[in-house]
């Protein structure tokens, strides 16, 4: 799902075997349905941003699956940056406040790597208070077995 405003959050030096990566994730049904959008992503960091319009709990504030699924987002996106497939191995998440505004936003970095495995770190924002931080254990699939 190519789309001109998506092309506009790519940093320039961004590949374009990436950019093709993220506009097929940023372009999934589940995205799509949870109105997760790209603010920008760039050869170290993807940002991603969702509304909490039908996302809340009973009260009022920011679901905790919501915020999940946002920080899941952006690991994905920023695990997903180079010419091999990686997929989520394990994930936690930590809530430190609720989030109240009317957006969150969640920034990925790296933190670590090997040849077949990373650790990625996702700060989650409502407005400016960190709202949680979620690390996510990423595993490169072996190119001749997968079946993405």
């Amino acid at each position: 799902m190519a789309s001109d405003w998506l092309d506009d959050r790519f940093h320039p030096d961004l590949p374009e075997s990436s950019r093709a990566r993220a506009r097929k994730l940023m372009g999934s049904e589940f995205v799509r349905t949870t109105g997760i959008e790209l603010v920008s992503l760039t050869p170290d960091a993807a940002v991603v941003s969702m509304p909490l319009e039908g996302k809340r709990n009973s009260i009022e504030t920011g679901h905790g699956g919501a915020i999940f699924t946002l920080a899941d987002e952006a690991f994905a996106l920023a695990s997903n940056l180079g010419e091999d497939v990686w997929v989520a191995l394990s994930c936690n998440i930590s809530y430190h406040r609720p989030a109240l505004g009317e957006r969150i936003e969640a920034r990925s970095r790296l933190v670590n790597s090997t040849r077949n495995h990373a650790l990625y770190e996702v700060t989650v924002h409502d407005v400016e208070r960190h709202v949680a931080t979620f690390q996510g254990l990423a595993v490169r699939l072996d190119p001749d077995k997968r079946k993405v």
